[in-house]
């Protein structure tokens, strides 16, 4: 039998046809993006199946993408969060509330978790947040309508006024003050802290899941860089620091 040889001449408009015939089909059939998206996991069980739960909101949501899923309005977020006078409330992203604000004057946190439990309870879905997690005043203010009078009597005990809380970026006071006799991982703490305090580069790589940043370098600001919330790291390294 004589075999037929197909030219390269032919070949490539073939390949190509294929290609974007394939893509026109994903498109068609919203297959295709071009884009990555922002979608969270949803509840598997319960009352609340099929719902977006809002423990998978990650650092990288902005406050459209939560508006988007959770239909809470990025306004709304923003109000409640003290990002004043944002032209585009839509396109702040959840990772700059850790960067904006430091530790509360109680060792909590106001990041990601915090928006997590936010937007649970704007919406009335189920979520139990971490215990160093703070929900700034004007939060509370905001979800008056949306819990019950004993519920938000309950969460001013979690709740801190914006105006006590360290604005990063406009409070140089704090930079290189460090209590050498406090073993406390804080804001404030850098991996040469932590070395010195007995871990190991090992032990904090395992922990963070990454090379260790420059020693000189706060852990918080190194993980917030790489889009991870520095409170559950925190409590982590902590514990591990107890065992020392």
């Amino acid at each position: 039998m004589k075999q037929v040889k197909v030219g390269s001449r032919i070949i490539a408009p073939v390949v190509a046809a294929t290609f974007i015939i394939g893509i026109g089909l994903s498109m068609a059939f919203n297959l295709w993006r071009t884009e990555s998206t922002k979608v969270p996991a949803r509840y598997v069980t319960g009352d609340f199946e099929g719902r977006y739960n809002p423990a998978d909101i990650r650092g990288s949501y902005t406050f459209g993408d939560i508006e988007t899923a959770f239909a809470v309005p990025a306004g709304v977020l923003a109000k409640a969060y003290g990002i004043q006078g944002a032209d585009d409330p839509a396109a702040f992203p959840v990772k700059n509330l850790e960067e904006m604000y430091g530790e509360t004057p109680d060792g909590g946190e106001i990041g990601t978790d915090s928006v997590r439990l936010f937007v649970a309870l704007y919406t009335g879905l189920p979520y139990t947040p971490q215990v160093s997690t703070r929900l700034p005043s004007p939060a509370l203010a905001v979800l008056q309508e949306n819990v019950s009078a004993a519920d938000l009597e309950a969460l001013k005990a979690i709740s801190v006024q914006l105006s006590q809380v360290r604005v990063a970026e406009t409070d140089p006071a704090e930079i290189g003050e460090h209590d050498d006799d406090e073993i406390a991982v804080k804001g404030k703490t850098t991996f040469d802290d932590l070395l010195r305090w007995g871990l190991t580069q090992q032990e904090i790589e395992q922990v963070i899941g990454l090379p260790m940043g420059s020693r000189g370098g706060t852990v918080r600001d190194f993980l917030t860089a790489e889009g991870l919330e520095f409170s559950g790291y925190k409590t982590k390294l902590q514990e591990l620091l107890d065992k020392k």
